[in-house]
């Protein structure tokens, strides 16, 4: 008797480990039909590395593998997944019996400024159950090529952060630099003051600007660099600079990373692209303020 018990033990265990090795399983009621189906995915990049001149497209080819027992028709439903966050929209097909769909699709990355990039993409099957495949890893070195930085006009001003201070001038509060005036604040002292630890704390000593006199953009930096570091109660939002596009909506043209507008540029279209451009090239990826909802002050840090 207990030779026997044994001998079922061992026999199911293998049983266990050969059903095991064949991949999961799906047992269920789709479209009608009674189903047993092995789902893999497996995906491929190419070129693994590139090292060149950008943007580059790097593409990726996979195939769904499909083991279906009952001969039904089984809908798959996919979609790509990225590293950065970024998500495909679903795809559906219809296979009959076992079958390998082929599925592909591609990434536009980079500019000379982004130097090396790191990720990955991978397919999720989302029906009838959830699969990932491998993830597609892949290194992207920029050098050479078109620079963006190359075509953009830059108009700054030096200041000198150990001696700007705020001063009331003709009943307006405002930074100045010795006998210059910097930003203005018109009654918000206390926001002009908010301001200054802000310039002091990161040694800001450029200012920059697009479309003046009257510009719809500006940005410090530190001596030719984007701002570094936090401070305590900073009031910022982070942005993917990778994601970022200029867009037009209800007749204004603005920049958005896809799920909301960051800056607005009213019919400034050219302005838009310039601001894109300079935020790729010193990789920004916080936009700040100071007095918000309607800010007296915005600068933008990595």
């Amino acid at each position: 008797m207990i030779v026997a018990r044994v001998f079922v033990m061992i026999f199911g265990f293998i049983v266990f480990l050969f059903l095991n090795s064949c991949g999961p399983y799906y047992s269920g009621s789709t479209d009608g039909y009674f189903k047993d189906v092995s789902i893999r995915a497996d995906l491929r990049v190419n070129p693994e590395r590139y090292s060149g001149a950008c943007p580059v497209t790097l593409r990726f080819d996979g195939n769904i593998r499909v083991t279906n027992l009952s001969g039904g028709p089984i809908t798959v439903n996919y979609r790509f997944i990225r590293s950065d966050g970024a998500s495909s929209p679903h795809y559906t097909h219809t296979l009959y019996g076992d079958g390998v769909l082929p599925v592909n699709t591609t990434w536009r990355l980079g500019s000379s400024d982004y130097g090396k990039i790191d990720g990955w993409v991978s397919i999720m099957v989302v029906k009838p159950y959830s699969v990932e495949s491998n993830r597609a890893y892949f290194t992207v070195e920029c050098r050479g090529g078109e620079k963006p930085g190359d075509s953009i006009r830059e108009d700054c001003v030096s200041l000198d952060p150990s001696r700007i201070e705020v001063k009331n001038i003709s009943g307006r509060w405002k930074i100045v630099d010795g006998n210059r005036w910097i930003f203005d604040f018109a009654d918000k002292r206390s926001e002009a003051e908010q301001t200054l630890r802000i310039i002091k704390y990161f040694g800001m000593n450029q200012s920059c600007f697009i479309g003046r006199p009257h510009p719809s953009f500006s940005y410090l930096l530190v001596s030719g660099q984007a701002p570094k570091g936090e401070l305590l109660g900073e009031d910022c939002v982070s942005f993917n600079p990778y994601k970022l596009e200029v867009v037009k909506s209800s007749g204004r043209w603005k920049i958005s990373d896809g799920s909301r507008f960051l800056f607005d540029f009213g019919n400034k279209e050219e302005e838009a692209r310039q601001a894109l451009m300079i935020i790729r090239n010193y990789g920004f990826k916080k936009a700040c303020y100071v007095g918000r909802p309607e800010p007296s002050f915005m600068y933008l840090k990595k």
